[in-house]
């Protein structure tokens, strides 16, 4: 069996392609929300992850120390192409890096880990979470909105996948950010695949996991939906739907010490 995120994968994969295939000359050539990148753009840089894991990419990926200034790198080298033909390489990318990821996370091979830039080390049954995280964010948060178009759906399973990358990821790559973190805080993420986790340091190391806001010094209550959009600075906390209970002094320096990419 391969991982449970896969299925996700490929249903955000269609919603990719039937999203994006309405789309016109203009629209593919328009800004998006994230700076710097058209449409177009936006899309090169989501093919790029999923062909990086069949090509030499692979390697700039696990050993870069600015993963941000490869993606750039990477879209870079792709900006000159015609936009017709931006979607029918995310079609065939996408689909090849679905089929490899069936291989790469079956259960002799899904507990490996591999390093993912500055970001840190990951399970292999983690990478088909971590694509659906970029392309189920890129499409609702940089591509829809900067064409006025309402975001396609999504659903609890694919937001499963997403708070799972995001949270893994808190714990991985902000060790140094909150190391001064002295007392657990709780956060509550409601709505579609949303749950409660502890974040804490234990033993010298930081830990976010599954857990209970019972004890908690603070506790932080947020909608799922929203989690992916302040978590990466797209929107700030404060402007979303966000609550502090407990401790509101620690609650809102935790807040404040969370970018993810």
């Amino acid at each position: 069996m391969s991982s449970q995120h896969l299925p996700g994968l490929r249903e955000e994969r269609r919603t990719v392609l039937d999203f994006c295939g309405t789309l016109s000359e203009q629209q593919w050539a328009a800004p998006s929300a994230a700076a710097g990148w058209s449409v177009a753009e936006v899309v090169i840089h989501m093919t790029n992850t999923a062909r990086a894991l069949l090509t030499p990419t692979a390697a700039a990926v696990a050993s870069t120390r600015d993963l941000e200034r490869l993606n750039e790198l990477l879209v870079d080298r792709k900006r000159s192409h015609t936009t017709r033909y931006v979607l029918p390489e995310f079609d065939i990318w996408s689909e090849r890096g679905a089929r490899s990821l069936r291989l790469l996370t079956t259960p002799g091979l899904a507990p490996l880990r591999v390093p993912v830039g500055e970001l840190g080390w990951y399970r292999l049954d983690l990478v088909p979470a971590m694509l659906l995280f970029d392309w189920h964010t890129h499409l609702r948060h940089d591509i829809a909105p900067a064409l006025d178009l309402a975001p396609p759906p999504t659903d609890p399973q694919r937001m499963h996948s997403v708070l799972t990358w995001l949270t893994t990821l808190l714990e991985h790559s902000h060790r140094e950010a909150l190391s001064w973190l002295d007392a657990p805080v709780a956060l509550t993420l409601t709505g579609p695949g949303g749950g409660t986790w502890r974040i804490e340091v234990r033993g010298g190391r930081l830990r976010v996991r599954p857990g209970i806001a019972a004890g908690a010094s603070a506790h932080i209550a947020a909608l799922a939906l929203e989690f992916p959009q302040w978590s990466t600075r797209r929107l700030p906390w404060r402007a979303g739907a966000v609550a502090i209970t407990g401790d509101t002094e620690l609650g809102a320096r935790v807040l404040d010490s969370i970018t993810l990419v």
